[in-house]
């Protein structure tokens, strides 16, 4: 076997690993519910 097989099946391995990654960060963002609006009272925060 060349010696370079070792190195190809690694790089392949690599290729395989960040396009898995990818493909789950875009599931994740494509199946996050809607941003939701947050919204909080604040009173007397800002009085003198």
């Amino acid at each position: 076997m060349p010696p370079w097989v070792g190195l190809a099946g690694i790089g392949a391995g690599v290729a395989v690993f960040i396009g898995l990654f990818v493909f789950f960060i875009g599931q994740a963002d494509r199946l996050a519910p809607a941003p939701q609006e947050i919204r909080v009272e604040v009173q007397d925060a800002f009085k003198e």
